[in-house]
């Protein structure tokens, strides 16, 4: 071929596919479609973790002040009692005795107490006759004095045991559940040897653990949602106390991305209403921005 007619032919392609491409660019190609934007993060919430706990007073490991023997223990776990029931007793045989023995001289001096009254009396109506001196009569009345005194000493003697055999009925200081028990009759207890541990599990609500960061969009009354792992359920509850400090962290974060060396701040939360949630369950809170 000629390069004369090579060009001849050439051209006119080129100009064809020129024009072809513009009028694909202009009506035909339609822009790459963007990705939709990520939904935007819950503004100001705070996200927390946080364990079911007891209100001060309410948990409360039950023991003795007393060494002994564990005589009787009728309570056992899951067990419900009343404040003031009698959970367990201490062998008070000994003390027992004791107190009788002192009540025996509190009677014994009652008695002589009696005698010397009527003594002194009588010599003080001879001495107002002229027929003692008063030596005698301040013999008669130190006699009494002494015999007072010997009473009133074994009086206090008697409470002390008294107080004795009391210590050894052990007794709830609250309504609530059995927890634990950490004895069992016909054991030997050291003094404040624990016993049981007792909890009202109407009086619980969640202790959270804040981070630092987050604490100064906290106040008292947030509205809270709480939520625990394996459940889809929410319950409600609010912010009733915030501590003055914060403090090293407890709990270890279920977010393996989050730091566990920054402090946080214990933010006591008050449960609105009943749950399943067992205590020292972990859950997870949401508490809202602050209005």
């Amino acid at each position: 071929m000629k390069p004369s007619t090579a060009i001849k032919f050439v051209l006119p392609l080129a100009a064809a596919v020129a024009l072809t491409a513009m009028a694909v660019l202009r009506h035909d190609v339609s822009p790459i479609p963007k990705a939709a934007p990520a939904p935007a993060p819950e503004s100001g919430w705070v996200r927390c973790e946080g364990r079911v706990a007891a209100y001060p007073g309410y948990d409360i490991t039950v023991g003795t002040d007393l060494g002994g023997t564990l005589e009787s223990l009728a309570i056992h776990e899951k067990d419900a009692v009343r404040k003031g029931q009698v959970l367990a007793r201490i062998d008070d045989r000994e003390q027992r005795a004791s107190l009788e023995a002192a009540e025996a001289r509190i009677r014994e001096q009652g008695a002589e107490i009696a005698f010397q009254e009527r003594d002194v009396a009588r010599r003080r109506q001879l001495f107002a006759q002229g027929a003692l001196d008063r030596r005698s009569l301040e013999d008669a009345e130190n006699q009494q004095h002494l015999a007072q005194a010997r009473q009133d000493a074994a009086k206090a003697s008697a409470d002390q045991f008294r107080a004795q055999v009391a210590k050894r009925q052990i007794q709830a200081p609250i309504d609530g559940v059995v927890m634990e028990r950490f004895a069992n009759a016909g054991e030997t207890l050291a003094p404040g040897a624990r016993i049981l541990r007792l909890t009202n599990l109407g009086r619980t609500r969640i202790e959270a653990e804040v981070d630092e960061f987050d604490v100064l969009s906290l106040k008292i009354g947030n509205a809270v949602d709480i939520s625990s792992e394996g459940t889809r359920q929410t319950w409600r509850g609010r912010v009733e106390e915030l501590p003055d400090g914060v403090g090293p962290r407890r709990l270890k974060p279920q977010d393996p991305a989050r730091p566990t060396d920054i402090r946080v701040l214990l933010v006591k939360v008050a449960l609105d209403e009943p749950t399943p949630l067992k205590l020292g369950q972990k859950v997870e809170l949401r508490i809202r921005p602050v209005k």
